[in-house]
């Protein structure tokens, strides 16, 4: 029964491999824990009941997991029972129990004899750590990754535990992640090991220097040091997270996002050729976000992301939760009710509610915050910008909020437009303030890559010419705008530029005639994205004509990139 639960699993049947697992099991009974301890009975006990555990993971029976989890524990000494709480910690985190996750992986990183303070670093401690990483960094030597040697078994399933802490504590935005991030490297450096395992140390050590230092050259470098250690291994469930981190959370800053969409879909497909279903839902997840954030055809969007919320809900519903928060946006911009709750009965609760209703109780602040963002992003493309406002200050309330992912790229964009807006209608310095804050990032960002920040530079820009009406500087910049999102592909940041531009001509220039041609325009943009209700809603405002429907003829092909 092991040999064929093996060779089962070798095939990706899981399902055929739990019953000849649990068939050994029944045969075998409780009485072959009963020994020495290093017996053959004892040995295939514990290989038939993790076998057990890693096909009930794979079907998605958290329950099974939990059972054949706690017979491991309390039948084999600690060491030899790391594998079962690397299964463990890897279902809680499909179904999004991160606090969960942390408090287990904490306790049984102090039980690996690893220095982690309770209840959490201070603030004289964590400096105190990052320096000393930071030291030991700064001896590295890149030669000594292919010298490396193999570590024990002990020590590669003490990385595991330490991968799976950590993304709990980005998911929690938890004081704890820069301090399990450096005692990472710190493990990694002390011991000379540079196996696979150790590239998520790299990798988070990458993105420390992005939210910590905000030196993002630093943190390409540290990146791609992963990916040098990845490259010695064959591809794992490791390979796939590392990718995300690295693709999704790093170089993003650096390349165009469709670039970063292709890499994150290669990762995807490859995590699930090769078993690893749960951890390939987080760079699937993020494909379907960058594919909206960047204007991707709303239909044909609509259609992608119910196929793939099917696959998310069976096999990661934290990712199947961000997911269907897109879904509600994309919706909403189409002015359709696909009715998405009620497709995939309940998994995600009633409504979206539920969802941050599920986070607040979890402690999730990534997807809270998520969730506070997706509603921002709403209500700025409604033009509700009172509500947008509501929504971003809850979204600076949370942790979260200081850990720049490239949905901070668009979350920030839009904060500029509407302060700069606020600032016309009402001179409030404070919403100046913020419109310059949003042009020093995005300046600051655009350094790395001019294909994802030019567009949105320009109009911003122009707002604040707008604003101090200087009307040639603002009009040369709207245009500005207007051709750096088409030749980009962005139509639905040209149809945002000619509304702006547009409001700029009727409020500021006293250009009614002009401004009704430029409303006409974005009409015919946002009709190009899919996006109906955004253009019912300009539409009504503007009482545009029955010719605005017409699809803009200086519009580049708009398609969406598998």
């Amino acid at each position: 029964n092991l040999i064929v639960g093996k060779e089962m699993t070798a095939r990706s049947n899981f399902g055929c491999a739990l019953h000849y697992y649990e068939q050994g099991i029944l045969f075998i009974g409780r009485g072959g824990w009963l020994d020495d301890g290093v017996t053959i009975h004892h040995q295939l006990c514990l290989d038939l009941y993790e076998g057990a555990a890693d096909a009930s993971l794979a079907v998605r029976n958290d329950s099974l997991v939990k059972y054949y989890t706690e017979v491991i524990f309390q039948n084999v000494p600690f060491e030899d029972s790391l594998p079962a709480w690397i299964t463990l910690m890897t279902s809680l985190e499909s179904s999004g129990q991160h606090k969960r996750i942390l408090d287990t992986g904490l306790t049984l990183i102090q039980r690996l004899n690893i220095d982690v303070p309770k209840p959490q670093p201070s603030p004289v401690e964590l400096m105190k750590t990052m320096s000393t990483t930071i030291q030991l960094m700064s001896n590295f030597d890149v030669d000594r990754i292919a010298t490396s040697h193999s570590a024990d078994r002990c020590k590669r399933n003490s990385f595991k535990i330490f991968i799976r802490t950590l993304v709990a504590a980005f998911s929690l935005s938890s004081p704890y992640l820069p301090h399990l991030t450096c005692e990472m490297v710190r493990y990694s450096l002390q011991n000379n090991f540079y196996g696979v395992e150790s590239s998520v140390a790299f990798a988070g050590f990458a993105f420390f220097n992005i939210v910590m230092k905000n030196d993002y050259a630093e943190a390409k470098y540290w990146a791609n040091i992963a990916l040098e250690i990845l490259n010695q291994w064959p591809p794992s469930s490791v390979t796939v997270r590392v990718n995300w981190m690295v693709y999704g959370l790093i170089i993003v800053w650096f390349v165009p996002l469709q670039e970063t969409k292709r890499r994150l879909l290669e990762t995807y497909q490859l995590g699930m050729k090769i078993g690893s279903f749960s951890t390939s839902m987080y760079p699937l997840c993020f494909c379907s976000r960058i594919a909206l954030l960047e204007g991707e055809n709303l239909s044909v969007l609509h259609q992608s992301n119910s196929r793939d919320l099917k696959t998310m809900t069976k096999y990661n519903l934290h990712c199947a939760k961000l997911s269907v928060l897109d879904m509600v946006m994309i919706d909403e911009l189409r002015g359709i009710d696909s009715n998405t709750f009620s497709m995939f009965n309940g998994s995600f609760g009633n409504d979206e509610k539920d969802i941050i209703i599920d986070a607040q109780l979890k402690g999730d602040n990534y997807l809270l915050g998520y969730a506070y963002q997706r509603r921002f992003f709403s209500s700025f493309w409604a033009g509700d910008y009172g509500n947008a406002e509501l929504y971003c200050r809850r979204v600076l309330s949370l942790p979260s909020a200081k850990t720049p992912v490239f949905q901070s790229i668009y979350f920030t964009f839009y904060r500029g437009l509407i302060g700069f807006l606020r600032f016309r209608d009402n001179e409030s310095e404070e919403q100046y303030g913020i419109g310059l804050d949003a042009i020093t990032k995005i300046e600051f960002w655009l350094q790395f890559s001019r294909s994802n920040f030019e567009n949105k530079l320009y109009l911003l820009k122009a707002e604040l010419e707008a604003s101090m009406r200087n009307l040639d500087a603002a009009s040369k910049l709207y245009e500005a705008s207007v051709k750096s999102a088409n030749d980009c592909g962005r139509v639905h940041e040209k149809g945002l530029a000619f509304e702006f531009m547009g409001n700029f001509l009727s409020s500021v220039a006293d250009d009614p005639t002009g401004a009704r041609a430029c409303m006409k325009k974005s009409h015919a943009c946002y009709l190009q994205w899919g996006a109906l209700g955004k253009a019912a809603i300009l539409r009504e405002k503007y009482n545009l004509n029955d010719d605005a429907l017409e699809r803009d003829p200086t519009s580049s092909k708009h398609e969406r990139h598998e």
